[in-house]
């Protein structure tokens, strides 16, 4: 299991979700391709939306997209 604190939410999932797209951030995260780093209680730490985190990680987990998202989702950061 891996610890991700993505913008300060706290996500628990396996490496096999997180290189599922491999040529991603993610995949090349998770492959030792860019090197990661932690936060002080050793979770993964990741630079980025932790709400809006949630629904690339469940995209990763079931390979389709939600069929409803909020309006301000997809507003690049």
């Amino acid at each position: 299991m891996m610890s991700l604190n993505v913008g300060g939410e706290i996500y628990t999932t396996t490496l096999d979700t997180l290189t599922r797209c491999r040529d991603s951030m993610l995949g090349a995260m998770f492959t030792g391709q860019i090197p990661v780093v932690r936060d002080n209680r050793g979770n993964i730490f990741i630079d980025r939306d932790g709400k809006v985190f949630r629904y690339v990680l469940n995209f990763l987990r079931s390979s389709s997209y939600p069929s409803v998202l909020p309006k301000d989702t997809w507003v690049r950061h």
